[in-house]
């Protein structure tokens, strides 16, 4: 691995484990086993390896979820989405923290502010279920903001203690069902009104 991308990888890692006040300059060369001077070398600046590490997780993120499969209903995309962020736990939180370290850096929309491509992959899921007549086609943008953050909210209650086993299938399971409750057709809902 080139020192760059193992500086990097690094820097994620300590990153998501404590955001800013965790990652020093120093530590770091320490653990990567280079001298001070390399990082400064590729990062001139403190903020500079964060910023690279942000895009770097980002573009390894997207080149993951390209590779998920096509499942056959917006319901079963959505529990694949849930659990590839799981999985992506590390990387994921990493870039959440770089967010919430530097969100002035980001533009503030209607219902707070987010990374415009951090909602994409739910936008999809949303997008397919109209097209298979699962989700209604109401506010998709807005509601694919509110799905993230409530998954995102996971992530960085139980990171870097991800849930495993059957405590982890619960999890998937009831966010699964509450999105889901959240963002099917209104017609589809059983009223239990008597």
């Amino acid at each position: 691995m080139a020192t760059r991308d193992k500086i990097i990888k690094h820097v994620a890692k300590l990153f998501a484990s404590g955001g800013v006040d965790e990652v020093s300059m120093r530590a770091l060369a320490k653990e990567v086993a280079v001298v001070p001077s390399v990082l400064y070398y590729y990062f001139p600046t403190k903020v500079s390896l964060f910023e690279a590490m942000y895009e770097e997780s980002n573009r390894i993120l997207g080149a993951r979820r390209s590779k998920l499969t096509q499942p056959k209903t917006a319901s079963e995309m959505l529990r694949q989405r849930i659990i590839f962020q799981l999985d992506n736990a590390e990387l994921i939180v990493s870039v959440l923290k770089f967010y919430l370290a530097f969100r002035e850096n980001f533009p503030k929309l209607a219902i707070g502010y987010l990374p415009d491509k951090s909602y994409l992959h739910i936008k999809e899921v949303l997008q397919y279920g109209v097209t298979t007549n699962e989700f209604a086609n109401e506010q998709i943008d807005d509601q694919s903001r509110v799905i993230v953050h409530a998954i995102n909210g996971y992530l960085l209650e139980y990171f870097p203690h991800m849930p495993k086993g059957q405590d982890r299938e619960r999890i998937i399971e009831e966010l699964h069902s509450f999105l889901l409750r959240s963002i099917i057709k209104p017609s589809d809902i059983i009223s239990t009104k008597a």
